[in-house]
């Protein structure tokens, strides 16, 4: 996470104003680093919701576990220095699973026994984290340079270096790869070639929250949520917008958190409707052709809804799991699952599965949200949890590769 003179900082970017603080976020003030990593500490602020702000938290005991058989396990790199994390955007398919790592390394794994195919040193630290298609792996640093790599081995093919960090995975889409960077830019490379496209910007904000949602696709168009609040579509031939809407939310602010906007979870496309979330406090249905709301709920969402028959599940900043009515918004249910930072959830099988960021995974019922499973699992979990067919793949922050069914 990326803040101003909140809490901890540790590490300059070039962007002046901006410094990279490795903060996790509580919605009305800081919560400690120490509490949302496994620590001992307790949150500094309080909920904005005074109602779930009086909740003590009281951890699920389902009396079962989450029902996950653990297939492999790879040390795939090290535990990242103290607050750091490892990227989160890892990438599989049938023949390749892919993580990057705060160490600046890129790991390649068989998905069937999860042994090591190669790995590659990119020189700097992994940003966002990394994707691949049919014939490249894409990954992008900190140090400003998205680089391809040929995924047989490894080997490097392109390397092209942008204006600052890079924020968000890259997201291949058709001959492109697209990503947004830390000053809120969103570049279009020739996945061949890496020779730029074309490039779109809004404006730079000095408060932003490291690590953008991967842009999406939809006929012709590339979706983006920037930190200014803003979502757009744009033309992905040549990147001018084809519509834009707001989700700023003005007035009320209480500390820095509260200045907050960043469109940080992947915009979730449908032919009906574009699921947009914020850190202020909006998740929203768009209208895909316009961006035009249809209905909005009041919560604070970083990470990637997910969309199960008529239903929208979103993980919040403060612990809760929620389905909504995919049509109007209307709560079907909320179910605290944790103290700490939640994963996006993930459906595998007949359950949703969350982790956490002290360790914990649970399994969740779909129609009434109650917990049905919990491991206590001990590792760290930031990055979302990745299924694949009959596979559930997860990468931890001490380092760790699994492949679970």
């Amino acid at each position: 996470m990326v803040m101003r003179r909140a809490c901890v900082p540790f590490r300059s970017f070039p962007l002046g104003i901006v410094v990279w603080a490795l903060l996790i976020l509580g919605s009305g003030g800081c919560s400690s680093t120490g509490s949302w990593f496994g620590g001992v500490d307790k949150p500094d602020g309080k909920s904005v919701s005074a109602e779930d702000a009086m909740q003590e938290y009281v951890e699920p005991r389902p009396g079962r576990p989450a029902g996950l058989n653990r297939l492999w396990r790879n040390g795939a790199a090290g535990s990242p220095e103290k607050y750091l994390l490892h990227p989160m955007g890892v990438a599989a398919d049938e023949g390749l699973f892919v993580v990057g790592t705060s160490q600046g390394r890129v790991v390649a794994m068989n998905p069937a026994d999860g042994t090591t195919r190669w790995k590659v040193d990119l020189g700097s630290a992994i940003g966002g984290g990394v994707a691949l298609d049919a014939q490249r792996v894409y990954a992008g640093t900190i140090g400003a340079e998205m680089v391809a790599l040929d995924r047989n081995d490894g080997h490097e093919l392109w390397r092209t270096r942008v204006a600052t960090a890079i924020a968000s995975p890259p997201r291949p889409v058709r001959d492109l790869v697209v990503f947004l960077t830390l000053d809120n830019r969103t570049y279009a490379l020739d996945a061949a070639t890496g020779q730029r496209r074309w490039v779109h910007n809004t404006t730079p904000v000095s408060l932003v929250v490291m690590g953008a949602g991967a842009p999406s696709a939809t006929r012709g168009a590339i979706l983006v949520g920037y930190a200014t609040g803003e979502v757009f579509a744009l033309s992905a031939t040549e990147g001018k917008p084809l519509w834009t809407f707001n989700m700023t939310v003005t007035g009320g602010g209480r500390s820095e958190l509260d200045l907050l906007q960043d469109v940080a979870a992947p915009l979730l496309v449908t032919p009906q409707a574009i699921f947009a979330a914020n850190h202020q406090g909006r998740v929203m249905a768009l209208n895909p052709n316009a961006g035009r709301p249809f209905w909005e709920r009041p919560f604070s969402v970083i990470r990637a809804p997910l969309l199960i028959e008529d239903r929208l599940v979103i993980a919040d900043v403060d612990g809760y799991l929620a389905a909504l009515r995919a049509v109007d918004g209307s709560l079907l249910w909320k179910t605290r699952l944790s103290d700490a930072l939640l994963t996006a959830p993930v459906m595998f099988k007949d359950r949703i599965v969350v982790g956490d960021s002290k360790g914990r995974i649970f399994a969740v019922d779909p129609v009434g949200g109650q917990v049905s499973g919990l491991d206590h699992f001990g590792e760290p979990i930031f990055a979302d949890p990745l299924p694949l067919g009959s596979s559930l793949f997860l990468w931890t922050n001490d380092g760790n590769a699994y492949r679970f069914e």
